[in-house]
């Protein structure tokens, strides 16, 4: 399955990435949980709980971070929408859905 960001949700995951680095001294930390994420969502990616329009999430485990995504069994393709720290309006990022 290819995982894969929309642009917002990279600039998202950087900016955590930095901000963990910054501030905890743990970016690397972030960037591994980050990858641990990914690779469980492609592995599995109806596991995790549907938020409705096909959107389901992901819960980190070490970090106050939400996975908002959509994935598609046709195109063998995970689309991460947001990476959402947990104390933010949990919808803000459902803007960036394609038309359907």
């Amino acid at each position: 399955m290819i995982v894969s960001f929309e642009a917002q949700a990279l600039e998202e995951y950087q900016d955590a990435a930095q901000y963990s680095e910054d501030r905890f001294g743990l970016g690397k930390a972030f960037v591994l949980a980050m990858e641990q994420a990914l690779e469980a969502i492609a592995l599995n990616p109806e596991r995790y709980q549907s938020v409705g329009e096909g959107i389901r999430i992901f819960r980190m485990k070490r970090f106050p971070y939400y996975l908002f995504y959509h994935f598609s069994d046709e195109l063998k393709q995970v689309v991460i929408y947001a990476v959402a720290h947990h104390r933010r309006q949990s919808d803000y990022w459902r803007g960036r859905l394609p038309e359907r």
